[in-house]
């Protein structure tokens, strides 16, 4: 996925003067009576709080909101294709599996499996769905949604079910659900079968089988993507505000970009004020005026 980076050296903010007094890793500003904004050291950290007065804030139009966490749905879709193999139609419970012969032993059944090679590349799919809004459109926060045009309808409550997508003339769109099966004398992949009647289908045809993750419906930190900004080796950061008109910069690590938000797997706690409107303008105060 492409990611619009912001690669900041310095960056001058109109109406904000300050007057560099130290050198070294960390430079702090000091700032004339009446200055808009000013850096102050913070013991045991290389980088400094950035205080703006209320005038600058509104200057820069700095906006904050709250770092959220929302349940994050996560699918493991993988490359497979559809094989002939021979077998009684299975009868257990979804969340069980069923043993299917191989193809070509006599008085079986020829049935449609669809194979996953032991090797088969994978990719990981994430939904955000946000708790607190059950009329939130997600289709701008889902990647399933987004490939393929649809929401995965795979039922999160059966960890055997999973969702395979057919591709190829004619069938653009089109969804069965399927459970595992063991074939036997087979160590070459995982097997699934059709739930439901597959008509057409042909050995060789290419799929996509879309699988929960184990770590699907697990917590993750939601913030705008317009809260994060990189520096120049590619780092990602973010501002909280501690307190009024203080702001210090954090690193995080982004997981994925959905749309607007960005996902992290590693940030400050939840609830903590984040800049949503205003932190280029913050980072590049603090690049151009303090030493980094």
């Amino acid at each position: 996925m492409l990611r619009n980076r912001l690669f900041l050296k310095s960056s001058l903010v109109a109406g904000v003067a300050f007057v560099v007094v130290a050198t070294g890793p960390l430079a702090v500003a000091e700032s004339p009576a009446g200055a808009p904004a000013k850096l102050v050291e913070v013991a045991g950290s290389p980088f400094p709080r950035v205080v703006l007065t209320e005038q600058a804030a509104k200057r820069l139009s700095i906006q904050t909101e709250a770092l959220r966490e929302e349940t994050a749905k996560r699918w493991m879709m993988m490359n497979a294709q559809v094989e002939i193999a021979s077998g009684e139609p299975s009868v257990n419970a979804i969340t069980e599996t069923a043993s299917i012969a191989p193809a070509g032993e006599s008085g079986q059944a020829r049935q449609s499996l669809i194979k996953v090679p032991v090797d088969a590349a994978s990719q990981m799919l994430i939904a955000v769905v946000d708790d607190e809004d059950d009329e939130d459109e997600t289709g701008d926060h889902d990647e399933f949604a987004e490939i393929f045009g649809v929401a995965n309808p795979a039922d999160e409550d059966k960890d055997g079910l999973v969702v395979v997508l057919l591709t190829g003339q004619g069938r653009s769109g089109k969804y069965y659900t399927a459970r595992p099966v063991a074939v036997k004398d087979r160590d070459d992949g995982r097997f699934f079968e059709f739930l439901e009647a597959s008509s057409g289908v042909k050995p060789g045809d290419h799929a996509f089988v879309a699988m929960k993750a184990p770590e699907s419906g697990s917590m993750a930190k939601i913030v705008p993507y317009s809260s994060v900004v990189y520096d120049e080796h590619g780092d990602s950061w973010l501002y909280s505000n501690p307190e009024p008109l203080v702001f210090i910069r954090q690193k995080v690590a982004v997981e994925r970009v959905l749309g607007d938000i960005a996902v992290l797997s590693d940030g400050p706690a939840r609830g903590t004020p984040v800049v949503s409107v205003g932190a280029v303008e913050l980072m590049g105060v603090e690049l151009k005026f303090g030493g980094h």
